[in-house]
């Protein structure tokens, strides 16, 4: 079965217990890139559908899923998990999170007019 995927890491062996060969290739930091991104659409389509159908079990392990990908995407950029930790937990500071879950939905501006 050809399956051109990107894979974690002990998927082979994993498959070898069962009997099975894995034929693998290391990617160049390019192609592994691309397909990160290619996974990660995946994955959240798969998370989106498990949503949708209400499968709660089912969504949060497509989240860890992403999560996991999500991670491989900030060490290939070189950004440590604690970094990222700092700038999320920053931004949710400054910014707010999601708890309140207001939509925008117009903004006036209220400024004096100076002629």
């Amino acid at each position: 079965m050809i399956c051109n995927k990107l894979i974690r890491d002990l998927l082979p062996e994993i498959y070898a217990k069962q009997g099975k060969t894995c034929v693998t290739e290391k990617l160049e930091l390019e192609e592994f890139a691309t397909q990160l991104m290619r996974l990660l659409d995946e994955e959240m389509a798969k998370f989106k559908q498990a949503f949708d159908e209400e499968d709660d079990e089912l969504a949060v392990k497509r989240i860890a899923d992403v999560v996991e990908i999500l991670y491989a995407v900030l060490d290939l950029i070189g950004v440590p998990e604690q970094s990222f930790e700092k700038i999320r937990l920053a931004n949710k500071q400054k910014y707010g999170g999601y708890e309140n879950r207001l939509l925008l939905k117009e903004i006036l501006d209220n400024s004096p007019v100076l002629e």
